[in-house]
């Protein structure tokens, strides 16, 4: 009884308004996909996440690897003019840096 009820309510509301019919009728297949596209967001958010602590660890690797070269340029400038003071104490400062 309930289910002829609901089609001649259907048939109904398609004769008055077809297309909000039709919107009705594709509201689980929506709901679906935007249970689908949350789960997308989320799993891409996650992966924003993660790719942006590799930029992280990447930013302080390329610092730390201008500062060795840093220390490389001044200890090879007082090595070329033999300076040996220098390069001791150059290095006497790097190693207290670490």
């Amino acid at each position: 009884m309930k289910e002829r009820i609901r089609d001649a309510g259907r048939r109904v509301a398609r004769g008055v308004a077809p297309t909000v019919a039709a919107s009705l009728e594709s509201l689980p297949a929506l709901d679906s996909q935007v249970a689908e596209l949350r789960e997308l967001v989320a799993s891409l958010q996650a992966r924003v996440d993660e790719l942006d602590g590799e930029v992280q660890e990447n930013r302080r690797l390329n610092r730390r690897l201008a500062e060795l070269t840093d220390v490389v340029q001044e200890l090879l400038l007082p090595v070329a003019q033999r300076d040996d003071e220098k390069v001791d104490q150059l290095l006497r400062e790097y190693s207290a840096g670490l």
